[in-house]
């Protein structure tokens, strides 16, 4: 568990400054674009940031994050509704953790992944954000949810050490250069 601490509590700072963030680049971006496409280049910056941070948590390159990023990119701009970009969005946070950074059993990864995203999607959706205010806030909540994925995933880090068999002429080997150095006197 100790383990877990360190992505978990990363994940709500992170989350706490996507959130207060948030408003800032909407409303930059919206002196620049459209408000939609400048809702959705906000929640994809933060995307992109938590990617990162995934990416290197997971020990993956960058390179290995770059095609979805530029996928969900590209649907900023293209006519869905913000409905459908953000089930997008969840689904290449999806993709990037369970399928790039932290592959692990299939089952598991499933159950835990729709446990979080679509229940972290439906807790954005109960509470029906309507303002880039409200958005901010939901924008945490979402990163909320998120940091208990590495709670069940508590061992994602821990690399399985290979067990090397020595051979057992070493092993007899070592055991009697052990009994001829300590001597007679114990």
């Amino acid at each position: 568990m100790n383990l877990s601490r360190r992505p978990m509590f990363t994940t709500i700072i992170y989350g706490l400054l996507a959130g207060t963030s948030f408003i800032p680049i909407v409303m930059v971006m919206s002196n620049l674009v459209h408000w939609t496409a400048a809702f959705r280049l906000a929640i994809w910056l933060v995307l992109a940031g938590y990617l990162v941070i995934l990416a290197r948590w997971g020990k993956v390159s960058l390179l290995s994050i770059l095609f979805p990023l530029l996928l969900l990119l590209l649907l900023v701009f293209w006519g869905v509704t913000n409905s459908a970009f953000l089930l997008l969005a969840l689904g290449v946070l999806v993709w990037v953790r369970s399928g790039i950074c932290f592959q692990g059993g299939l089952l598991k990864s499933l159950v835990t992944e729709v446990a979080h995203c679509l229940g972290a999607g439906a807790l954005v959706l109960f509470f029906t954000p309507h303002s880039t205010i409200t958005w901010a806030v939901a924008v945490w909540m979402f990163f909320l949810v998120q940091s208990v994925y590495f709670v069940v995933f508590a061992d994602f880090g821990e690399k399985q050490e290979e067990q090397v068999e020595l051979d057992p002429f070493h092993q007899a080997r070592t055991r009697a250069e052990r009994i001829l150095s300590a001597g007679p006197w114990g």
